[in-house]
């Protein structure tokens, strides 16, 4: 006959060993809490105790001083060096002062801030009840001028007539938004073909019926803005074949064919 054997458990043995597993895990979580909340409070004692603005510094400025843009600038030496919005600091400055495009604000642990500003470039100048009015190519009007004209500035001259708003460090507003359309495309093609210096003036009270001067020489008739970059080109390639010194008309409202007319 098979015998076969039964070993009694001893449950109190198995409960004991549970225990000590539990108690053993408490410990853990204990001490790794302990752990984690010193070193918040140790790092928090670091940021807010020894991570304070000494040094303010400030690069990429040229029309502004360093002091003129620290004034718009919200932040006191022995600051908290992590207590500043960098977005609501961009915004002041870019409200305050109009020729400031974009604005980078870095945190240089442990205790400088460095404030890179992107200046904008005035490209056009436009006469606007009386007054002279610098923007820039993307149409944000940077200043406005008394008694002086595009030429006297070294400006592209910008003639307009449906201007709806003309604020000083905001976009140039239109009634009718397809002007700024247009004018986007003309500058992008202008500065396409690399002619942005040497278009000397703008005209578009129509914007079915633009002008442009070049560089002093020519008159040129675009018509409306449809296949605008098709004539840019072609105009470059008209101004190539002609002569340095020629001066005249150019008629390139058909952009299939162009009427050039020397005087």
């Amino acid at each position: 006959m098979e015998r076969q054997r039964f070993v009694r458990k001893n449950s109190a043995i198995f409960d004991a060993q549970r225990r000590n597993e539990k108690k053993r895990t408490r410990r853990i979580v204990f001490y790794v809490a302990l752990f984690l909340s010193i070193s918040l409070i140790f790092l928090a004692v670091c940021v807010f105790v020894f991570l304070n603005v000494e040094e303010l510094n400030v690069s990429g400025n040229e029309k502004y001083p360093s002091e003129t843009i620290l004034e718009h600038v919200p932040i006191e030496v022995g600051e908290n060096i992590f207590a500043f919005d960098s977005d609501e600091i961009e915004a002041n400055l870019k409200s305050n002062l109009p020729y400031i495009g974009e604005v980078t604000i870095e945190r240089d642990l442990p205790t400088g801030v460095n404030i890179n500003v992107v200046e904008e470039k005035p490209y056009y100048a436009a006469d606007l009840a009386g007054d002279t009015y610098l923007l820039s190519s993307e149409l944000k009007v940077l200043e406005k001028k008394t008694g002086s004209s595009a030429e006297s500035l070294g400006l592209t001259a910008l003639s307009l007539n449906n201007v709806r708003r003309c604020i000083v460090g905001q976009e140039l507003e239109f009634i009718d938004e397809r002007t700024e359309v247009a004018l986007d495309e003309l500058y992008s093609s202008f500065e396409e073909y690399y002619i942005e210096d040497k278009v000397r003036s703008v005209d578009v009270r129509s914007r079915f019926d633009i002008y442009i001067n070049y560089d002093g020489r020519f008159e040129i008739y675009l018509g409306n803005t449809e296949n605008i970059q098709i004539k840019i080109s072609f105009l470059v390639k008209i101004i190539d074949e002609l002569k340095p010194t020629d001066k005249g008309t150019i008629n390139l409202s058909n952009y299939r064919e162009a009427a050039v007319a020397l005087s």
